[in-house]
């Protein structure tokens, strides 16, 4: 087990493994102590980015929710593609939580332009205007390093903040690895959340 792709396979089917009400119950736990972690680190008003699950990963829908108690505005990402040329690259939007179903919610990785009906009412967020993020992850190790899907989409996003942004990752704990390959560009998250 020594390549990302090998690493990728094996923690996915451990994650898929977890039974749905066990994940149900675990991802709010740890959303409860988002919220904590978050409470002690960031100020009412802030802006956080976030994510909607993809398949198995912590759903972080009730912290989505609770934030707005606590004043803080979610910002979700989207795979935007500017003109036919461009490469789609991942962006956030404040989207408003008013029960709108968005297509982008379930297909996260589908490319929109920023034209797209799923995007209406839907506002685009500055990097630098982003107070905390909340990182998804297919894997990660004792030493706080992360292993995505492959994209570099978080890598890229993630060099963009500011640097007084609070960056927490979150994952199950059928995720750790012994060891996540990296390249000398990775940088390990200062937090990662375990349920």
């Amino acid at each position: 087990m020594n390549t990302k792709a090998e690493i990728r396979s094996l923690v996915i089917a451990r994650r898929n493994s977890i039974p749905a009400d066990e994940r149900i119950a675990r991802s709010e736990k740890a959303c409860e102590e988002l919220v904590q972690y978050l409470g002690r680190t960031v100020a009412p008003g802030a802006r956080i980015a976030v994510y909607h699950a993809l398949g198995s990963e912590v759903d972080v829908s009730s912290f989505a929710k609770s934030a707005r108690l606590h004043g803080w505005t979610c910002a979700f990402p989207v795979m935007v593609r500017n003109d036919n040329d461009a490469k789609a690259r991942m962006t956030f939007w404040d989207v408003p939580l008013d029960g709108t179903r968005r297509a982008f919610f379930d297909k996260p990785a589908r490319t929109v332009t920023p034209d797209d009906p799923s995007l209406a009412g839907c506002t685009p967020c500055d990097p630098r205007e982003i107070d905390a993020v909340v990182v998804p992850m297919v894997a990660f190790d004792a030493g706080n390093m992360r292993l995505g899907y492959g994209g570099g989409n978080y890598d890229r996003f993630l060099r963009e903040l500011r640097s007084d942004a609070v960056v927490c990752g979150i994952a199950f704990r059928e995720q750790e690895v012994e060891a996540v390959p990296t390249e000398p560009h990775d940088l390990a998250l200062p937090k990662i959340i375990v349920a």
